[in-house]
């Protein structure tokens, strides 16, 4: 129970609320300040959907909704009983009267909502982290990807700067995943998306695009460049001792990939994937295990 709860118990009036009620919804005036006794509420917020998220839980001793009151704006968050609770309600004009003369309470609240702000921002930072991420290989998922390739294209256009991307493949999956099991190829796929994230170079945005494919989009990087980080990542996972990989049709478990080039090979997006995707293919079409990065290096 903090200080400025404390203070403000003996104001205000008592009453209930039931579990599923709401006290008020994101955007109320702040008319009012809440003091939870007994209980739990849901602190809500709307999704860009418009369905709300539980930011957080409030619990029996903390005050609700005083900053609305402070500044006279709109309510920030909603808030929605999660259990039946005991409450007391003071009125904006009686909160504002008691804190306009104790600069101490003043400052316990500025402490109280400097921690909320806190809590919140690493939520959120986790938040935006799953939501951007594979979460199976810890790799960019593939709609950031194509987020970064369409902003990085963008500005490679302004800057006149190259722009690379490589597919890869991991070859004969099915048939690893056939022999040794779906738990034995999710461990395949972590352990080369580590080798992937390990060659790329520093900046570089290395993503699962999904299944047993990946990306690396390399910024600045001419086709040579693209072509022996390719080459690396390539040459890194064939030379690694994958639990089973000698069962796999080549001996050993192996990848392939495809190079595509902005702008020579293709000025959009789309295309450049769909280049880097007919390499892929024409690296597997030509006995697996290799890059193709279409013309000469350069």
């Amino acid at each position: 129970m903090n200080e400025l709860y404390s203070e403000l118990l003996p104001l205000g009036r008592e009453g209930v609320v039931e579990a599923g009620e709401e006290l008020w919804q994101e955007g109320a005036k702040g008319d009012c300040v809440v003091l939870l006794m007994e209980g739990t509420f849901d602190i809500l917020q709307s999704s860009p959907s418009g369905e709300p998220v539980v930011l957080r839980v409030a619990r029996a001793g903390e005050v609700l909704g005083e900053l609305a009151c402070i500044d006279g704006g709109a309510r920030s968050a909603g808030l929605r009983a999660a259990t039946k609770c005991r409450i007391r309600t003071i009125a904006a004009i009686e909160f504002l009267a008691f804190i306009r003369h104790r600069s101490d309470l003043l400052q316990a609240l500025f402490l109280i909502e400097s921690q909320r702000i806190r809590s919140l921002s690493r939520m959120v930072t986790q938040n935006q982290h799953r939501a951007i991420t594979d979460r199976l290989t810890s790799l960019y998922n593939y709609g950031f990807f194509i987020e970064r390739l369409d902003l990085e294209l963008e500005r490679a256009v302004q800057m006149k700067d190259a722009v690379s991307i490589v597919l890869f493949d991991i070859d004969n999956f099915k048939a690893y995943n056939d022999t040794h099991g779906h738990p034995a190829g999710n461990v395949v796929l972590v352990q080369v998306s580590d080798l992937l994230r390990r060659t790329a170079r520093r900046g570089d945005i290395t993503a699962r695009f999904g299944g047993e494919e990946f990306v690396i989009l390399l910024y600045g990087a001419s086709r040579k460049e693209a072509q022996q980080v390719a080459e690396t990542a390539r040459a890194r996972v064939e030379s690694t001792d994958f639990a089973g990989g000698e069962t796999q049709p080549l001996g050993r478990l192996t990848i392939s990939g495809g190079v595509a080039c902005f702008p020579g090979d293709a000025r959009s997006a789309t295309d450049l994937l769909k280049v880097a995707d007919v390499r892929l293919y024409k690296a597997k079409g030509n006995g697996r295990n290799r890059i193709d990065a279409g013309g000469a290096a350069s």
